[in-house]
Formats: C-alpha cells, sequence, structure tokens
C-alpha cells in the first residue's frame, strides 16, 4: 500500500510555500527554482522544498511537494520507484581484477525483463573509501575489505505505462475512482522497481562472475508517493528520511558516493536528496564535452575506475562535469543537519545500459 508516516512533530505554521536547500557555495539553477515555483499554485499545494541536486526535467528533480486532496502523477514521473540499493558482495575488492572484468563485461549486456534503463541509471561495483562513523558502519554490517554492488534503477515499461494513462496538470482528487486506481498502480510499480534491482543484482554478479549472496545493505527509493499525517508527500529524486533511516546518495561516475544516516527534519518535508543533480542538459552535453574529451577518455574516470556503456552519447551525459559537485551537495545537506555521513564509497566499475 502507500507508504503511509506519521511524525508528531510535523508543523507548517509560518512555512514559507516553497523552500530553496542551497548556499552561496552550491551552484543552483535558476530555471529549476523557476519551475518549481510554478507548482505553488496548483490546487492542494500547501508546501515545496528543492533539495541541493534540484534541477530542471520534465518535471523538477530533487524536490519534495506536500499537497492535500490532491495528488499530481505528473510530479512523480514515469519512473516510480526508482531507487539505489546497496548489495554486498562476498569477494575482498582487493582480488577483483579489474581490468580483465572490464573486458568481460564489454562484450555482454542484459537484456530481456529486467533492465537499468537509460540516463542516470546504473550498476556499479565499488568499495568502501572512508568510514567517517564506525559505529554506524558496525551497525549496517559493513566490511571495509569487501566489494558491493550499487545498483540505480526503477520501475522502467511498468511506471511509464502508468505515467501515461494518468499523467496531467490537472491532478487527481481524493475519493475519485482514478485517485484509487492510481495509487494502487503507484504500489505495484514501487514493488516492480524494488523486484528489478534485487534480479539486476542476481544477473549482473552471474555475469560478472562475483560471488554474492547480495545481502542488501541499504534500499532506498526516491521517486513515489508518500503519506505523511494525512498528507501526500510528492517525492522526486527526493528520499525520505521518515521512511529511510539509512541512505546512499549518489555521486558522479568520477566520484565518490555517500552512505549516511538521515535525520528527519519537518522544516525540510523529512527529505534528503538522491544525488548529485544535473549542471548540463543532456542534450548540451556532447557540444560542450567532446572538444575537452575524446569519447575514449570518458571510459576512465579521475578517479581509476572505468565506465562501460554501448550508448556513445552516454558517456557524455553522464561525464562529471555534466553534474554538480557531489561534495556541495552533501556540504548543503549537512548545513540543515539532514545528514550524518557514514562512509564514502569509491567506484571501480560502472555499468550502464
Amino acid at each position: 500500500m502507500l507508504f503511509i508516516c506519521s511524525c508528531d512533530c510535523l508543523n507548517t505554521g509560518g512555512f514559507m510555500k516553497v523552500k530553496i536547500m542551497k548556499n552561496n557555495k552550491l551552484w543552483m539553477e535558476d530555471n529549476a527554482i523557476r519551475q518549481l515555483e510554478s507548482i505553488a499554485d496548483f490546487k492542494g499545494v500547501e508546501s515545496i522544498v528543492g533539495l541541493p541536486d534540484l534541477h530542471m526535467g520534465k518535471q523538477p528533480v530533487g524536490c519534495t511537494i506536500c499537497t492535500q486532496q490532491f495528488v499530481y502523477p505528473f510530479l512523480i514521473g514515469n519512473d516510480i520507484g526508482c531507487g539505489i540499493t546497496l548489495y554486498e558482495t562476498q569477494e575482498k575488492t582487493r582480488k577483483i581484477k579489474v581490468e580483465r572484468l572490464v573486458r568481460k563485461l564489454e562484450n555482454t549486456g542484459i537484456y530481456g525483463k529486467y533492465s537499468i534503463g537509460g540516463g542516470n541509471h546504473f550498476i556499479e561495483l565499488t568499495g568502501i573509501d572512508k568510514v567517517y562513523n564506525q559505529d554506524l558502519a558496525n551497525q549496517l554490517g559493513i566490511d571495509t575489505k569487501k566489494a558491493y554492488l550499487l545498483i540505480h534503477s526503477g520501475s522502467r515499461a511498468v511506471g511509464e505505462s502508468i505515467y501515461r494513462e494518468y499523467a496531467s496538470l490537472e491532478g487527481l482528487e481524493k475519493g475519485s475512482k482514478r485517485f484509487d486506481s492510481y495509487i494502487e498502480e503507484h504500489d505495484k510499480a514501487v514493488a516492480y522497481a524494488r523486484d528489478n534491482r534485487n534480479h539486476l543484482a542476481d544477473i549482473f554478479t552471474q555475469m560478472a562472475n562475483i560471488k554474492s549472496d547480495n545481502r542488501i545493505i541499504i534500499d532506498c527509493i526516491h521517486n513515489y508517493l508518500e503519506m505523511v499525517d494525512g498528507k501526500y508527500y510528492h517525492r522526486k529524486g527526493s528520499i525520505s528520511s521518515l521512511s529511510h533511516t539509512y541512505a546512499i546518495i549518489a555521486g558522479t561516475r568520477g566520484s565518490c558516493s555517500y552512505i549516511v544516516k538521515t535525520i528527519p527534519r519537518s522544516d525540510e518535508l523529512y527529505s534528503v536528496s538522491h544525488g548529485c543533480g544535473r549542471k548540463i542538459m543532456r542534450s548540451e552535453c556532447k557540444g560542450k564535452l567532446q572538444s575537452k574529451y575524446k569519447r575514449d577518455e570518458l571510459k576512465r574516470t579521475s578517479l581509476g575506475s572505468y565506465v562501460i556503456s554501448k550508448n556513445k552519447a552516454l558517456l557524455y551525459e553522464e561525464a562529471t562535469e555534466a553534474y554538480k559537485r557531489i561534495d556541495d551537495v552533501i556540504e548543503t545537506l549537512l548545513q540543515y543537519k539532514c545528514i550524518e555521513i557514514i562512509a564514502t564509497l569509491k567506484p571501480m566499475v560502472t555499468y550502464k545500459c
């Protein structure tokens, strides 16, 4: 059923209808802020928070929108249930022959019912870079010697079909048949997205010949509807600190990702960023970056990790420079007291569509 949370400290009295979490150091796109502000007059909208990774898309990405009486499938988008899951493998990082693995993966693919998807979705073989809070790391059962699998994907075609059926700027009013029907389909898509990630973990570890029982360390979703004290929180690129005690905030393919403990804060609508947020539109990436990088140069990052993608344009679209700095996003979340850092993950191999 719909994610339902209750919090006694919910209080939006005196809360600005649109709040943007930023500081002087963090780059923030003016058009993304205006896009978010344009939603404030939708029927039933009470408050909006733009997270540090806020950027433009078909709908604003990196935000939480709180409504009463109405829900807006358009604001959730087509990849309902999209999230990031961290799996533990049984392999030691020092024993993985990365270059041999890359050659193997370059000649294989994932086909059929389960898929990673395009854009910023990925499967990443990664390891612990640094532990900041050993006690919390111990609670999660983190082993600094082991390799981990990080998977970012969602409900794919399932979510797309629901989006096409229900997306409308007019929204769906509580009590209507279409409202109830959308909630039912939404919940199915969230479950399918989680199942998709779990199957991808099994497929990838077998394909890469990596020993793993794929124990889940953290599973956090960021595209979905959550009910909090009778209100509807539309989360688009937004992790709930009520539903998720721990979260993964993904870096770019050339930077570390963060394992964090979330800190529920009502002023920020109990929200945490899901990643860096785009800085350059996809349609502009190749034009801006191809004079700086040859395509093959983007297959190796500044961290020494490898990026595997059969989609040539995607290498430019997903270049590190196309995104905000993850450290600026994390610093902003720390400033707003929304997270506590547990550890960082350093990529070894990133496998895309």
